[in-house]
């Protein structure tokens, strides 16, 4: 069944708005490129706020002499921030690996 049938069974079946999880499946072309395309947009995002953490930690230590680093809240809380979106985009990148293998 293709994309434009499968929309109209899904808007025939369904008397107020079809669920969303339904719809976005089949206007994405099934549940497995939807959950890839969810998957991709997740990584990318990830990535993009790590970089941008990455080079707001780098302007800020550049700002702070070496003896007031270790108390800086707001380094700290960058460095968490960095952190954090590694970590995401690492095990999506993990877990990418792990399904194409």
């Amino acid at each position: 069944m293709d994309r434009a049938a499968h929309l109209d069974s899904l808007h025939r079946t369904h008397d107020a708005k079809p669920p969303k999880q339904e719809l976005r499946s089949a206007l994405l072309g099934g549940p497995r490129r939807a959950n890839a395309i969810k998957r991709a947009a997740t990584l990318r995002l990830h990535s993009t706020l790590a970089a941008e953490a990455r080079l707001a930690t780098a302007r800020r230590r550049g700002a702070l002499t070496a003896a007031s680093c270790r108390t800086d809240a707001w380094l700290a809380r960058l460095a968490a921030t960095l952190a954090h979106h590694r970590r995401a985009a690492v095990a999506l990148l993990d877990q990418r690996n792990a399904y194409s293998q």
